[in-house]
């Protein structure tokens, strides 16, 4: 696998399987911290309208700030 850093301006966001996530607060933005071996899923539609699946590791953060979503991933 290979992952790399993302940045997204995204529409909607949907986190698979709520139970993979838990949900913080921090000065950057919201936070969501993948929790599930080896990778938990995210669904990001961008501002164009596309919709992509992406794969982050473990123990990794999703960080959403106003319009953009940060995370290290791939694409599945």
């Amino acid at each position: 696998m290979v992952y790399s850093y993302q940045v997204v301006k995204f529409q909607t966001i949907s986190f698979v399987q709520g139970t993979h996530w838990s949900q913080s607060v921090g000065e950057k933005g919201i936070l969501y911290k993948s929790l599930k071996d080896p990778f938990s899923k995210i669904i990001v539609q961008s501002s164009n309208g596309s919709k992509k699946l992406y794969h982050v590791p473990k123990d990794r953060t999703v960080v959403v700030t106003n319009d953009t979503v940060h995370f290290l991933g791939e694409l599945a």
